[in-house]
């Protein structure tokens, strides 16, 4: 045949495509009627007339492949459901493993994707960013995030890339009255009329143009609106709050989504504030954020940021200190780093930058990734390693439909499908899952995930290529293994499984890899709750039980001591305490603090000072290790002050009775020294704190005795009413807000358990079936051993002995990385726990005793079976 031109070759190639058949009925030998119809008419025509005879018989020829492919997926389909029903339990403990895995998948997915959808709804989120300032001063290092009253609209005039700036001041706890109603609300901010420019916030009712512009008007939330005024029009309304009185509703918004990192339901107009014209730019009390133009430089827009401040920081600091900037800088070693934050990194991204809410953090997203990614892959290498040790059940068949003409690419288009059917049946499984467990999810978690959720496109094609990729990770080995056996091979039983004894095949290393992923997650369970039992336990220089803390005592005014004496006299009330500064989450106060004998100008760096009463101390039965408490017969205690053992080493001191501090230009002498007690989280070294008498009414700590709690608290409720009957009674147990600073860990403890119980019950369930298949493949040699005399426990220490050895290899992989990762997560608490071999040992011991009692099901049933039946088998 000589050489064809492109077009000729290309009608050739497609006509050879085409059905044999259809070929041949249509058009004949294609090369001897080409060169008949070339050498009649000449190669043009002859090429002419081909493509149109292809074209012709095209659509039938597609029509014919569309209805071979049906019929040949009916047929896979049919193969597929007659398989599954004839192997009910290898199939019932693939959908369950699988099953598990995906909705633990699924879970944590609907988890990441809420942490990682924070604040993204707003239309400008990509441009909107929080000005973070970031001082370094000697040692220490002040972050918040805040910056000083005139700063937003001198970045807004005098930076060419911000766009817009906005201004939040939060207020907490206010009283909010409404007719002969009251109502304690803390989600209360002051903000600018340029809200609606920057963040995405829609009214509905108002106008966003006019609703924060003037004095004493609000803008309420949907919930707000329903709760104090019911069905009736919120805009033109009046509301009565604390210092603020008469303010006027001018707009309604929209419920703030729950995936953002700020949640008011009252917003006051800014010119309200009259902090809000304070020229003074040495304050850090407003949020402040601001609205890029697309394209700015963030970088170089910080530094413009940075040095506007300074700029305006410059004549501020020369009138106070008589200094230059540069001098007050050098003199104290104070650098300058502030930054921009990204809005969609807040919640995930701050570290110990606060803000208007707790945040979340990143690590923790990382962690729930890696578990639901370990977990379905166990569920994967469950399947893959029943279905290549169901091999040899196949292996005739493979044979037999070689031998009959299939192609290997049949086989492994069924092997596939099954594979990827069994996983989509899982996927349902694992969804029917989700949508029970959801709830209670929610409640472990502290989140408020919907079962709609599940329906979005976003998470339908999720689901769906996690279904198909598992499906093909799953079915791929198997198919390709199962379908390359000979048939001569097979036909004649000569085929060897692929475990075999004396070495480890991929079986096997994949039954390891299961146990190394699941005694991972055991260790890590265990060293985090040894960690949170050892918070639990932990000396902590006071004592946080049966302490009942008032809260917004304030309005009590002058009449708060006689609340307190009043109590006291109540037998279940032992201690009573007056201050808004406890060892909990609260409020807090540093200052700059010098002793005695530093005559430098240099300021010494804030310390936590801590305005008390008398009865702080004695209250929370901290202990005096030198010197005294507060005492009311000593009037010169007024002049004094108590500090902690951290204090002490702060300011070099051997003796430090009688020494002299200076803070808020008063001179005060110590009298005493406390035992070092945490005020912060365990994740923190303790700090130097100094406690002096000072008027604190925010809080009213009682301690209780443990007979009959709630008679005292109603005690308590019922002589607040006597003194404030308007104010609603707030409390807390001391014990729980102590708690509270390591609810994620709580949180994580719990989810590492319950995901370590379910990695462990998946692996347990590859385990048994695997258990299942060695028995029945060697029933008759079980049989034999049996007739010779073999005991039950020879025969399952037989059948048991490889897997056991299989974990315990598991085990000595695992340990040193769990070491190594828990000993990194330790590192985030300056007070931890050390652990040692136990915690290893244990958990070797939670694997090694399931894998033998799972095992064990399976081996004393094919033990203790009727050896008559085992040498009959096949």
């Amino acid at each position: 045949m000589r050489k064809k031109s492109p077009p000729a070759l290309a009608a050739w190639i497609l006509f050879h495509l085409l059905d044999e058949e259809i070929r041949y009925s249509a058009l004949g030998d294609f090369e001897e009627r080409f060169t008949q119809k070339a050498a009649a008419k000449g190669r043009p025509a002859a090429l002419i007339y081909y493509w149109m005879q292809i074209l012709i018989i095209l659509p039938s020829f597609i029509k014919t492949q569309i209805t071979w492919s049906i019929e040949m997926l009916k047929n896979y389909l049919k193969l597929t459901v007659r398989i599954l029903r004839n192997q009910r339990s290898f199939s019932l403990i693939n959908i369950l493993g699988l099953g598990i895995g995906m909705a633990c998948c699924l879970l944590i997915l609907l988890y990441v994707q809420d942490e990682l959808s924070y604040d993204r709804y707003h239309e400008n989120a990509g441009r909107i960013y929080r000005f973070v300032s970031n001082t370094k001063m000697g040692d220490m290092t002040l972050e918040v995030a805040g910056v000083s009253a005139p700063a937003a609209q001198a970045f807004k005039d005098e930076v060419a890339e911000v766009e817009n700036a906005v201004r939040f001041r939060t207020e907490s706890q206010v009283k909010v009255i409404y007719g002969n109603e009251s109502y304690r609300e803390e989600k209360i901010a002051f903000c600018d009329p340029s809200l609606f420019d920057v963040f995405t916030l829609p009214l509905i009712e108002g106008n966003p143009e006019t609703a924060l512009t003037l004095p004493n008007t609000l803008i309420i939330s949907e919930k707000a609106a329903r709760k104090i005024f019911g069905k009736a029009t919120a805009v033109g309304q009046v509301l009565q709050l604390e210092d603020f009185p008469n303010l006027k509703v001018t707009g309604v918004f929209k419920d703030i989504p729950a995936a953002s990192h700020f949640h008011f339901d009252f917003i006051i107009s800014m010119s309200s504030l009259d902090e809000s014209r304070d020229p003074n730019w040495m304050t850090f009390n407003f949020q402040t954020y601001v609205l890029l133009h697309k394209g700015a430089d963030v970088p170089q827009v910080e530094s413009k940021l940075r040095a506007l401040i300074k700029s305006k920081l410059a004549p501020q600091i020369e009138t106070s200190t008589g200094k230059s900037i540069d001098e007050f800088y050098a003199q104290r070693g104070i650098k300058d780093r502030s930054y921009l934050q990204p809005l969609t990194a807040i919640h995930l991204h701050s570290g110990g930058v606060t803000g208007f809410e707790p945040n979340g953090d990143i690590k923790y997203v990382y962690i729930l990734s890696s578990i639901a990614l370990f977990i379905l892959i166990i569920a994967c290498v469950n399947f893959m390693n029943l279905s290549t040790a169901r091999s040899t059940g196949r292996a005739k068949e493979v044979g037999l439909r070689k031998v009959m003409g299939s192609y290997r690419i049949d086989l492994i288009k069924q092997f596939l499908l099954e594979s990827i059917v069994l996983s989509f049946i899982s996927l349902i499984v694992g969804i029917l899952i989700v949508l029970t467990v959801l709830p209670a999810f929610n409640q472990l978690s502290g989140k408020d995930l919907a079962g709609k959720d599940l329906g979005s496109g976003i998470m339908l094609g999720a689901f769906a290529g996690i279904a198909l990729l598992t499906g093909l990770l799953a079915g791929c080995y198997p198919a390709f293994v199962i379908s390359s056996f000979r048939p001569v091979t097979i036909l004649r039983g000569r085929l060897k499984d692929s475990l075999k004894a004396g070495r480890l095949s991929l079986r096997s290393g994949l039954v390891i890899f299961q146990f190394i992923a699941s005694i991972l997650l055991i260790i890590s369970t265990l060293v985090i709750f040894s960690q949170l039992r050892f918070i639990q336990n932990k000396k902590i220089g006071f004592n946080k039980e049966q302490v009942l803390v008032l809260n917004n005592t304030s309005p009590l005014k002058d009449q708060i001591h006689a609340y307190k004496n009043e109590m006291l006299k109540n037998p279940n009330i032992t201690k009573a305490t007056v201050s808004a500064y406890l060892p909990v989450p609260s409020s807090r106060l540093y200052s700059s603090v010098k002793a005695e004998g530093d005559t430098s100008e240099k300021s010494g760096p804030p310390i936590a000072v801590f305005p008390v009463d008398h009865d702080y101390i004695d209250t929370l039965e901290m202990k005096i290790v030198e010197g005294r408490g507060f005492a009311q017969e000593y009037l010169t205690d007024n002049e004094a002050v108590v500090i902690n053992q951290a204090a002490v080493r702060h300011f070099s001191w051997d003796d430090p009775l009688e020494k002299t501090l200076r803070f808020d230009r008063k001179n005060y002498r110590v009298i005493g020294v406390v035992e070092n007690y945490h005020f912060e989280s365990l994740r923190n070294q303790i700090k130097p704190v100094i406690l002096y008498l000072g008027d604190s009414r925010g809080r009213i700590s009682f301690r209780i005795k443990t007979e009959n709690i709630a008679g005292t608290i109603e005690a308590l409720r019922r002589t607040w009413k006597e003194f404030l009957p308007d104010e609603p009674f707030d409390y807390f147990f001391f014990d729980d807000k102590f708690f509270s600073l390591y609810q994620a860990e709580l949180m994580m403890g719990r989810i590492f358990g319950i995901f370590s119980g379910l990695a462990i019950f998946v692996a347990g369930l590859g385990l048994f079936g695997l258990a299942a298949f060695t028995a029945e493949k060697r029933t008759k040699e079980i049989g034999i051993r049996k007739v010779l005399g073999a005991s039950v426990p020879q025969i399952l220490n037989m059948l048991s002995r490889e897997f056991v050895l299989l974990v315990v290899i598991a085990n000595l992989i695992a340990w040193p990385i769990g070491y190594y990762l828990m000993t990194r997560w330790l590192q985030g608490f300056a007070y931890r726990v050390s652990f040692g071999l136990g915690i290893f040992i244990l958990a070797g011991f939670i694997t090694v005793f399931i894998s033998i009692l799972t095992i064990s099901l399976q081996a004393i049933k094919a033990a203790t079976s009727n050896p008559v039946k085992a040498l009959r088998y096949e």
